[in-house]
């Protein structure tokens, strides 16, 4: 009776000790990549809510609420930015968004530590640069009250949203390319990462940064709501 005493409770603590190593084997790694500092976009009552971000220094621009730091337009002439967002869209110092010599190139889809170096990438890469001809952004329902009134148009027949086309929209200076980080489906909407590696060159057009969205939301909030603070990594291309 005493040996099957022992017996049961032997194997009570292995039990125990295997659920709870089985426990600790499956635990998630912790996300070691950036999160956009607060949601951007129509959301927040302005339509062109950019948050810029400078990749040589870390700076970034407008990190609390809109228009803090850069205003629309206030962008064109600076180079001290390299990259900004606004909801799921992107700019370059490039083109239409900025006097710099940014761009963006896509890598594909594939395994984001493969790219470490400059080097790897081919002298014939079709670098984007920023149009204001291809990338609409959602009006912020009070940009868009504004807009009727100045227009004199009436809301009952011009309403922000409309069932059969969505919310009302309106061209931005953004690049086209970036915009495929993001693959939206839907209703209801669904916005997922194409895992695609990006690479974006700075505004002074000497460094370049690898970028891969992995996620619309916030990895590190359990509930998160509707999303829009992505998730991402990026990461400096080495000169060799």
């Amino acid at each position: 009776m005493k040996v099957r005493k022992i017996l049961n409770i032997a194997i009570i603590t292995i039990c125990v000790f295997c659920i709870t190593s089985s426990c600790v084997r499956y635990d998630a790694d912790p996300f070691t990549g950036k999160i956009l500092p607060r949601v951007s976009g129509y959301t927040s009552g302005v339509t062109n809510d950019w948050i810029y971000f400078n990749l040589r220094t870390g700076q970034i621009f407008n990190e609390n609420h809109p228009n803090e730091d850069i205003t629309e337009g206030e962008q064109y002439d600076r180079l001290d930015w390299d990259l900004a967002f606004c909801g799921y869209h992107m700019r370059t110092n490039s083109g239409t968004s900025g006097c710099g010599k940014g761009g963006a190139v896509d890598l594909e889809y594939g395994n984001y530590d493969k790219w470490t170096s400059l080097s790897q990438l081919s002298a014939n890469s079709n670098w984007v640069t920023d149009t204001d001809s291809d990338v609409y952004v959602t009006y912020s329902q009070s940009d868009w009250s504004h807009y009727l009134v100045t227009h004199n148009m009436d809301l009952n027949d011009n309403p922000w949203f409309d069932p059969n086309s969505g919310p009302q929209r309106k061209l931005t200076s953004a690049n086209k390319l970036l915009d495929n980080c993001i693959l939206l489906s839907g209703p209801p909407m669904s916005y997922d990462p194409s895992y695609h590696v990006y690479v974006v060159r700075t505004a002074d057009g000497e460094r370049y940064f690898k970028l891969m969205i992995v996620s619309w939301y916030n990895t590190n909030s359990e509930i998160d709501g509707d999303g829009g603070q992505m998730s991402y990594y990026i990461d400096e291309l080495k000169k060799q």
